[in-house]
């Protein structure tokens, strides 16, 4: 019994052995795995990491490759691949690290990206055509335990000409016409976008707007119900709505207008930002059937499109920021290679018109040209360039004698003036100024040496006068003077004149009652005030096209002509223009400099009704924005020093007293107004002889030597012609076209016929049309009556236009205020007029405002003393959007554009 029971106890300690063995495995199994699942989710984890590590790397590497294309616009590629050596540290993304690439393919050179031209094909842009460069990024994030991913993504570059919109604002947009108004081409702001009618108010291509969309309003606050019952109608489909009043198709819709709250709009019941509400429905409506994103805002793909070297913009930001007008504005110091210097027309031009009180300010960037021969100062007893050269015989008959000596008209404190010149005493306390007279420098970028030539002497030896008053429209009939001139300096005395000969001189001055009256109200017919007396120095930009062509002799034809595709020509006028005590926004000119800026920002005063309005020397508070729309150049100042001494050339006193008033009066307008000379920051370039003769136009093109074939199958294809200003530029009669241009018959816009003409563009601080009926004297004469400066003449211009407008501000409460004073005019009114049009105004182009005027401020104003609207017929000129047609220099937005991302699972 003893030995079972022994027996038994060996068994079980043998089962209890085998089940501990049994339970070790168990356990052993378990123990490998909870291991095994640890390190496969440890692994996981750490694929994971190294994945959204290289998520971030591309991120970042895209966002630094938009940036580095934001500050440039054609960066080369040691630039481009330099980015590479900037991905996200360490410390930021846990010990990994990365190996970067960016395959762009390169020209001949080895440095500049290849680009081509073609159709954007995603994003907010996408139908529009642009510059297009292709890149492949690829981003290897590793972990430090080895977890590596690879991911890779196909980027393009598109460059985008703005003048393939119909209209694009950089600040808010409005459209208020009252008569039916049509417009065609994309319309772009980066603001706000108001649309009012009193007719038809008819857009055939997409609208967007990166703020919001208004109708219930005007930008100045004035109700859409009083005054403005028309429709508003836009395309669902490309080609959706003729422009015709009012349009018909089943892709052609009525926006909800006034009265309907808040309709189609994005934003109803105030100012966006200051008041009102959103409309919650907009997404669907400008996504879904209804607009079928042909109408949009940011919330449904609207891109905030800026210049390359916009950082910080004004139009987002509140100062300090970089103002956008810097690409009109002459530098002071910088590369022209920085990312501002690229983007100015002073450093894209071919042809250079610079005038100064001083020759240190012809061209400050370049002190080395100091003493250069053709720098010209304009004293009244030197001509250093000799005489006119006799091409004609009307060339020689006057002498090239300066602006004066000659008997102040009017005035009997001084008897001499210099033709221009630095003031440094006060005339109008009886001192006579200092006879110094001015400087002028011509200059052109010869085609062979790639050098800046100075050309003054030989422009002055064609002449640089002209008949009193003469007709400009026809120059080369009508310039009995100087034949030849290209630069037209002053006009012979007024004949009526007793004692007037061949030996006296006028400036050219007129009156532009925009600038020169506060309020839009009657004043005594021949008065004016000093503020509205402008100079300009008319430009005859046929004869310039026959220099550059060599029909007049000279050395026109070493002009470059291949950099930017045709004639890039940049005026600059500093007479008059005093230091700017204020420094401007970005850097770009520090204080105690010649900024370019006019110093009349004391121009609204908005509690002042059309009796009592003066400047007051107090800055009008903020509105609807973070800056005053006494602020145009957004420096935080009241800019009203440059008053002081614009009355001095017509015996008025303007510096005295607190604020300045450059609006004091004269009633001699006719009299002192037309033959004395202006002494402040009121000049101006004039465009003359821009009309066309038997179908061609008299603007430059690329001349016959360099192999192109200018006819009705290639319209544009020698190239073009930009006007680039400092100064606000006047176009006088017929510009690019005549009525004999086909582009005006019943097939406008729609399938246009061709004739040869310039790609043109003018870019300025503003540009004002003038007549082919205008008259200098009769705008002085009928200085606040327009009814009397009658354009009865169908005129026709044919050009992109870039320039400045005014702040809005809200409509005052006082009697007599129209219902759109306040406005900046709307793009209706965006190219200014200065008479009473009873006639058509044709004009084909597009419509750029990107920035605000800061030489000549006046704000909008219609319709008693300024102007009377003609009758519209504009077009957007639908050649620009084949690339080759392009005026020269034309500015481009940027857009990166993500087109493919993948992880990369093929071994390295």
């Amino acid at each position: 019994m003893g030995r079972k029971r022994n027996r038994s106890l060996g068994f079980t300690l043998i089962a209890a052995l085998l089940i501990l063995v049994l339970l070790s495995g168990v356990s052993v199994g378990l123990l490998f795995i909870v291991t095994n699942e640890s390190r496969i989710g440890g692994n996981d984890l750490e694929a994971n990491m190294a994945y959204y590590g290289a998520e971030s790397g591309m991120e970042k590497l895209t966002s630094d490759l938009s940036a580095l294309y934001t500050q440039y616009q054609a960066p080369k590629n040691d630039k481009i691949q330099n980015l590479i050596n900037f991905p996200p540290t360490p410390a930021m993304v846990g010990g990994m690290t990365y190996t970067e690439s960016i395959n762009v393919p390169l020209m001949a050179d080895g440095l500049t990206p290849l680009s081509t031209v073609n159709t954007i094909s995603a994003g907010s842009n996408q139908g529009l055509y642009a510059q297009i460069i292709p890149m492949t990024l690829q981003v290897v994030a590793t972990r430090p335990l080895g977890a590596s991913v690879n991911i890779t993504r196909q980027v393009e570059v598109a460059l985008i000409p703005v003048f393939q919109f119909g209209v694009f604002c950089g600040y808010d947009c409005s459209y208020f016409p009252g008569p039916d108004f049509s417009f065609g081409g994309r319309v772009h702001t980066n603001q706000n976008l108001f649309l009012a009618a009193g007719g038809d108010l008819v857009f055939n291509d997409k609208i967007s707007a990166f703020q919001q969309i208004v109708m219930d309003r005007l930008e100045n606050g004035h109700m859409t119900t009083a005054g403005y019952g028309g429709t508003v109608y836009v395309p669902k489909a490309w080609g959706g709505c003729p422009l015709t009043f009012p349009p018909t198709g089943a892709n052609c819709v009525a926006l909800p207008g006034a009265g309907t709250v808040p309709g189609d709009a994005s934003w109803s019941g105030g100012y966006p930002s200051v008041g009102g509400l959103a409309n919650s429905n907009f997404p669907s409506i400008s996504s879904g059937s209804t607009l079928n994103g042909f109408v949009t805002n940011s919330l449904t793909g609207a891109t905030n499109m800026q210049l390359p070297f916009v950082k910080n913009s004004c139009i987002s930001n509140p100062p300090p920021c970089t103002d956008p007008i810097a690409i009109v504005r002459k530098p002071q110091t910088e590369s022209p290679s920085s990312a501002l210097g690229s983007a100015r027309l002073y450093n894209k031009a071919e042809i250079r018109i610079l005038l100064a009180d001083t020759e240190a300010d012809l061209a400050p960037e370049r002190p080395s040209i100091l003493g250069d021969q053709d720098n010209i100062q304009m004293n009244p007893n030197t001509t250093p360039f000799g005489a006119p050269e006799a091409f004609a015989t009307a060339d020689t008959v006057v002498s090239p004698n300066w602006i004066p000596p000659y008997t102040k008209t009017g005035l009997t404190s001084w008897t001499q003036w210099p033709l221009l010149g630095e003031i440094t005493t006060n005339p109008a306390g009886g001192t006579n100024p200092a006879n110094t007279g001015a400087w002028l420098r011509v200059e052109f970028l010869d085609k062979n040496t790639n050098l800046w030539t100075g050309v003054t002497r030989e422009w002055l030896h064609f002449g640089f006068g002209k008949p009193y008053d003469a007709d400009l429209t026809a120059p080369q009939v009508s310039n009995t003077v100087n034949l030849n001139a290209i630069l037209i300096l002053q006009q012979l005395r007024n004949t009526t004149v007793t004692g007037a000969n061949s030996t006296d001189w006028y400036p050219i001055n007129f009156y532009d009652a925009r600038e020169g009256e506060m309020r839009d109200n009657a004043q005594s017919v021949g008065s004016c005030s000093v503020n509205g007396i402008m100079n300009v120095l008319d430009l005859d930009v046929g004869n310039l096209a026959q220099w550059l062509a060599g029909t007049i002799p000279g050395r026109g034809a070493t002009v470059n002509y291949t950099n930017e595709n045709g004639y890039v020509l940049y005026f600059s006028d500093h007479r008059g223009m005093l230091v700017d005590p204020n420094a401007t926004n970005g850097g770009q000119t520090a204080a105690g400099v010649i900024s370019g800026v006019s110093g009349l920002e004391d121009v609204v005063n908005s509690t002042a009704n059309l009796v009592s309005a003066q400047p007051d020397g107090v800055q009008e508070p903020p509105t609807y924005y973070t800056y005053s729309p006494e602020d145009v150049d957004q420096n935080g100042a009241l800019d009203n020093w440059g008053a002081q001494n614009i009355g001095y050339g017509f015996g008025v006193n303007t510096n005295t007293g607190a604020p300045l008033n450059p609006y004091v009066r004269t009633n001699s307008c006719s009299t002192q107004g037309a033959a004395n000379m202006v002494t402040g920051a009121r000049h101006g370039l004039r465009l003359i002889d821009g009309g066309m003769n038997a179908g061609v136009s008299y603007l430059p093109v690329k001349p016959a030597a360099s192999g192109c074939i200018l006819n009705a199958a290639n319209p544009t294809g020698c190239g073009g012609f930009t006007v680039a200003s400092e100064n606000p530029v006047y176009v006088y009669g017929n510009y690019n076209s005549n009525a004999s241009d086909p582009f005006w018959g019943t097939a406008n816009n729609a399938n246009p016929a061709q004739t040869t003409h310039s790609a043109a563009a003018i870019i300025a601080d503003a540009v004002t049309v003038l007549s082919n009926q205008w008259s200098d004297s009769n705008s002085m004469l009928n200085s606040t009556n327009p009814g009397n400066r009658k354009a009865t003449n169908p005129a026709y211009y044919r050009a992109a236009i870039a320039g400045g407008k005014n702040i809005p501000f809200p409509q005052p409460t006082w009697g007599g205020a129209g219902q759109d004073f306040g406005t900046d005019g709307g793009l209706h009114n965006f190219l200014r007029y200065l008479e009473s049009w009873g006639t058509t105004l044709n004009y084909a182009g597009s419509l750029v405002s990107m920035y605000y005027s800061e030489y000549n401020t006046g704000i909008f104003k219609c319709c008693t003393t300024v102007y009377t609207p003609p009758t519209r017929k504009y077009y957007f000129d639908v050649l620009f959007l084949n690339p080759n047609n392009l005026p020269p220099a034309t500015p481009m937005f940027q857009d990166v554009v993500n087109l493919s991302y993948h992880q990369n699972f093929t071994p390295q």
